[in-house]
Order: structure tokens, then sequence, then C-alpha cells
């Protein structure tokens, strides 16, 4: 059994509510293994990360997150926010509505699979992304988007009873009625044919290949392959995107013409006139609109435990 000293940073709010009682059932588990470990529960928005922060400054060893993507999220900006080298190892309890993070760590969600991680896992390396404009600076764990995620998000709290990847579906479907697709222009990189224009329905920016608790945005993307992958779709209007969505379900939907994809390494999101923009981060609001977005990937940045047959 590793020595090391564990933290367990809770969310008990997530998953409405369900957070607490996934903390108490994987504190049980490791009290009958007697693991040392030291739990902090999360009071508010970016606790999580003053919280990892706190555990660095600790010595912790190894960090067990439990909650969903927007915790694991907070844990990763603290963690690299507070410039510590190496920094502690971290292993999921994936308790979100959408769980799109763990998708890149294992199919197995149990407290017996995330026990599994700390004794016999192995240190993955992730890459995280970064996005910084006028008013500020982020990394993500998982994706950054614009276009109709952002009305998704603000509709989400009217279907909370329906699991994540059928919550996203009736968030969508909901935003779509009254969206109004987004002019948009995107930079890739510097040079001739790297430039996308014109209104979308949807861009995302992923390091991961999943969103919305499991729609395969961008299928080929790896967690740890130095870049980052983008999904571009754009506005032939509602039925031609209706028509889409069960393709990136399955996510076969690259073919298309009103998709562009795409693996880059940094991209500079703009309005054409200038106007700012809301985005999401790993499945939260932007805290502010922003005219422009500089995306970039930070390789391997994020030390994660996973199942030693996938390091």
């Amino acid at each position: 059994m590793p020595s090391e000293p564990l933290r367990v940073i809770v969310n008990p709010a997530a998953a409405g509510g369900r957070g607490r009682n996934a903390a108490r059932d994987l504190l049980r588990a490791l009290d009958t293994r007697s693991q040392q470990y030291d739990a902090r529960y999360t009071e508010g928005p970016g606790h999580a990360s003053r919280l990892a922060a706190e555990a660095v400054s600790d010595s912790a060893g190894r960090i067990v997150v439990v909650g969903g993507d927007g915790t694991v999220h907070e844990v990763a900006d603290g963690l690299i926010g507070c410039g510590a080298d190496p920094l502690p190892a971290v292993a999921v309890f994936p308790v979100g509505t959408g769980n799109d993070f763990y998708r890149m760590v294992g199919p197995d969600r149990s407290v017996s699979a995330v026990v599994g991680l700390l004794d016999d896992g192995m240190v993955q390396h992730f890459d995280i992304g970064r996005v910084a404009w006028e008013g500020g600076e982020r990394t993500f764990v998982n994706l950054m988007g614009v276009g109709i995620d952002v009305e998704v998000l603000r509709c989400r709290s009217r279907f909370s009873r329906l699991p994540g990847l059928l919550q996203y579906l009736a968030s969508f479907l909901n935003a779509l009625v009254t969206f109004r697709p987004p002019e948009v222009d995107i930079d890739t990189e510097s040079g001739d044919g790297q430039r996308i224009a014109g209104a979308t329905t949807l861009t995302v920016i992923t390091v991961g290949p999943s969103i919305g608790g499991g729609f395969m945005i961008n299928p080929e993307a790896k967690a740890s392959d130095g870049k980052l992958d983008l999904c571009h779709v754009g506005a032939p209007g509602v039925l031609p995107i209706l028509r889409l969505v069960p393709r990136v379900i399955r996510g076969t939907h690259g073919g298309s013409p009103v998709v562009t994809m795409r693996r880059l390494s940094r991209a500079v999101l703009r309005r054409p006139g200038g106007e700012s923009m809301w985005f999401e981060i790993d499945g939260e609001l932007s805290p502010e609109p922003a005219r422009e977005l500089r995306v970039e990937v930070v390789p391997g940045a994020f030390p994660v435990l996973v199942p030693g047959r996938a390091a």
C-alpha cells in the first residue's frame, strides 16, 4: 500500500448533492484498509482550487477528487497555479453530471476502482489547455467552447433530474429553439489555410474525446498527445443540426460538410466585429465575456492516476 500522505477533496454538492454520500462510501472503504488520509470539503465555487494548493503545502503525495468535471478543473487549476514541481498525482472518483474527464481515465466508476488506482495505478501526465483573455486566464482539463454550449449551461438546471447525456441532449434541444449562431473567426496557427470563419452552432477545443456526458465531439483526441482538438460546427439551420446530433453522439460526424476538425497547439478566437462573447470552461460559464480568446496546450502538466494497463 503506498505510504504517501493522501488528501481527499470532496465536492458535497456534486450531482445534486450525491457527492457527500459518495465520499462517505469512499472514506468507509479507506478506513477498512487503515488508509491514512485527510478529507476536506468544498464550501463553494473556487474552493477546490484553494484546497488543492493547501494539499501541496501540506506535502500530500496523492489527491483523490470526489466530484465532477468542474471539481477536477478547480483542483487542476489550484495545483498548476501553485507552481510546485513535482505535483501530487490525482485520482478521480467521478460524481458529476457528465464525468467526461473520467472517460479519459477508465470505464469503472466504482469505489473499488478508485481504491485500485491508489494501490496499483500508474501516473500518466495529461495535457491541459490554457485560455487567456483581456480580463484573465484559466486552465481547462477537458474543454472550452463557444456557441450553443453557453446557452445549454444556462438552461441545464431545468433538466437536472436527467443523467448526463440525456440532460445535455434535452438542454441542447431546448437551447436550439432560440439560439442565434454567432459569427466567429478562428486562427489555429500562423500561415495560410489555417483560418476558420463563419457562423457557428458550436465550436469547442478539447483535451479529450467527449463532452456533455458522452457526445464524442473529438473522437480521436488523446489526453497525452501534446495537442488539443478543435471541432467547429457551422450553422446550416435547425434541421441539419438535428440530423447531425446522432452522428456526434457516435463520433462519426467528421465527414460532414458543416464540420471542421483540427488538431492544434494554439488558437485565437474572435468575433469579426470585435464584440465580446461568452464562453464555457469545463462545463462552467466564463466569469465574463471576452473580445479575444487565446488558447494553447500545456503538455503533460497534470499528473493523473490511471489503471496500470492504461498507462
